[in-house]
């Protein structure tokens, strides 16, 4: 038995002892859960980690939100009125939204998080390029306003990072991550529960009013039916497959691919896939430093990537959870081409080394971000590191905690000034599938796009092409502007399993893992 509840225990018959009423009361019902990795960024909208839109989702709410097959549907919004020309969107909030604080949701909450969190998001970005006018018509209602029809809008406002915070708490917040937490979600931030490397708390916020429809990925009915739920940080990786399996903890996020034999059999643990569609493996460069900002270095390390290489290291060599993918789009999806990938189906290291040299290497460090905090992300590292090497490369591997790494893949600095060079993660392909919402592929040129800041006129030309008008032609023929230009490379598709213990029920598989609507025995 744990310290703490055994303490707990021994108060408690104390306190018997000394005549004090012992009326049983009912069991509080906790959830714990193991992370992916620890959350060290609180705000949404700055930052695509995976656990930061997780807590996200907790805390705040969104005014649309994606099915399990990536549908989206009204969320927040009670009322859609859509002019019969399609250019006037007029969103009504359900009655009754608060924060957490007991302040209503307000237009002007709507209006500073969706303009905030489009600076992130691609599909959000073009929506609000698009769009003429974005105003409050009310309290309670926003207007959207087009000079022609935009067919993703709800899609839009359902993206993974459009998550509806306080406009105060925006405004303090400026270009730096918000750190306030009050959101109107289903669950409730513990401040006080929060110990980074630790745990995280969450309670059940019991003035959330839930949709009256059952809960679907991460959309429908958000039903809370645990009283808390607990993130415990267990940073190795066979003390999480153990604490799952003494029942310490109810579920792992992820679950380390080399854990599946032990839990192989045993009746009392569940391992489910995390995503339908699967996951790919990437890596960004920071194309704002060099070596690669020049395109000879990106392909020098395209030359290098054996796929096969990198899934065995991260994924063991059981190649049933992975296969090679040299789609953008990813495979086994409607648009999964992999025109222009020919070049680099095979490794040539000797032409990988002279592309180098030729776009102006000379031995500088190439720093490569790593984390042995997710599985993934450290094997992925070290595979790039031993092939860099190969061909003379100065590797700088840089590893920290999941935190500290995404904290420092943020920065645009050079290498050798705290920025980086080189890191390696993982995305779900219902991202991937469509450009609009592909974050591997948004080259815009703000320097507001997913880390590593790619920058193309021409693939951003192309990309908003194939979404206003997508026809299989126009997406081989963007394929191949995409391997020429290498705006991210990929490492392979594979499956993630989670697992949890089969006391729970009603595990929801979304864009991302939520909590709601499980309950506990």
């Amino acid at each position: 038995m744990p310290k703490t509840l055994d303490r707990a225990r021994t108060l408690l018959l104390a306190a018997c002892g000394l005549g004090l009423a012992c009326l049983p009361a009912r069991a509080e019902t906790v959830l714990r859960v193991v992370p992916q990795a620890d959350l060290r960024v609180l705000d949404p909208h700055v930052t695509a980690a995976t656990v930061t839109r997780i807590f996200g989702l907790m805390i705040y709410d969104q005014l649309y939100s994606f099915d399990e097959a990536m549908r989206p549907h009204p969320q927040m919004v009670g009322d859609t009125r859509v002019s019969a020309d399609k250019l006037t969107y007029e969103l009504t909030l359900r009655d009754g939204l608060k924060f957490s604080n007991g302040q209503p949701v307000t237009s002007a909450d709507v209006i500073a998080s969706i303009t905030r969190a489009a600076k992130q998001d691609p599909l959000l970005q073009l929506m609000m390029k698009r769009q003429s006018r974005f105003e409050a018509v009310d309290a309670r209602t926003v207007r959207l306003v087009f000079p022609k029809p935009f067919a993703y809008v709800e899609s839009a406002l359902a993206a993974p990072g459009a998550m509806i915070m306080r406009a105060e708490d925006l405004a303090a917040a400026g270009d730096k991550p918000a750190t306030t937490t009050i959101g109107s979600g289903p669950f409730r931030f513990v401040a006080s529960g929060y110990t980074p490397g630790a745990r995280i708390t969450f309670d059940r916020n019991p003035d959330y009013v839930p949709r009256a429809e059952p809960a679907n990925g991460n959309a429908g009915g958000k039903r809370v039916l645990v009283d808390k739920v607990e993130w415990v940080i267990i940073p190795d990786l066979q003390t999480r497959v153990s604490a799952l399996i003494k029942g310490e903890v109810d579920l792992l996020d992820q679950l380390p691919h080399d854990g599946l034999q032990s839990l192989k059999g045993r009746a009392d643990i569940v391992v489910e896939q995390s995503s339908p569609l699967g996951n790919m493996a990437f890596m960004r460069v920071n194309t704002l430093q060099p070596p690669f900002n020049d395109v000879r270095a990106r392909q020098a390390l395209a030359l290098l990537i054996n796929q096969k290489d990198y899934l065995a290291a991260a994924f063991t060599t059981d190649s049933t959870w992975w296969q090679e993918c040299f789609s953008f789009f990813g495979c086994a999806t409607p648009n999964g081409t992999e025109a222009g990938s020919e070049p680099y189906r095979k490794p040539d290291p000797a032409r990988a080394k002279q592309l180098l040299a030729e776009a102006g290497y000379k031995g500088e460090k190439i720093v490569v971000l790593s984390s042995q905090e997710i599985p993934l992300i450290g094997a992925l590292a070290e595979v790039t590191g031993d092939a860099l090497r190969s061909i003379g490369a100065n590797v700088d591997m840089q590893t920290s905690d999941w935190g500290t790494l995404v904290v420092r893949r943020a920065r645009k600095d050079a290498p050798d000034k705290g920025g980086w060079s080189i890191f390696q993660s993982g995305i779900d392909v219902a991202v991937l599938a469509e450009p609009a919402t592909n974050i591997l592929v948004d080259a815009r040129c703000d320097g507001n796009n997913y880390v590593g800041w790619p920058c193309s006129d021409k693939l951003e030309a192309m990309r908003t092409d194939v979404i206003d008008t997508p026809d299989a032609a126009k997406y081989e023929a963007y394929s191949r502007a995409l391997w020429a230009e290498l705006p991210t490379l990929l490492l392979g598709q594979y499956r993630q399993p989670i697992a949890y213990r089969k006391a729970l029920s009603g595990l929801q598989h979304g864009l991302t893992l939520s909590f709601w609507n499980v309950s506990k025995k």
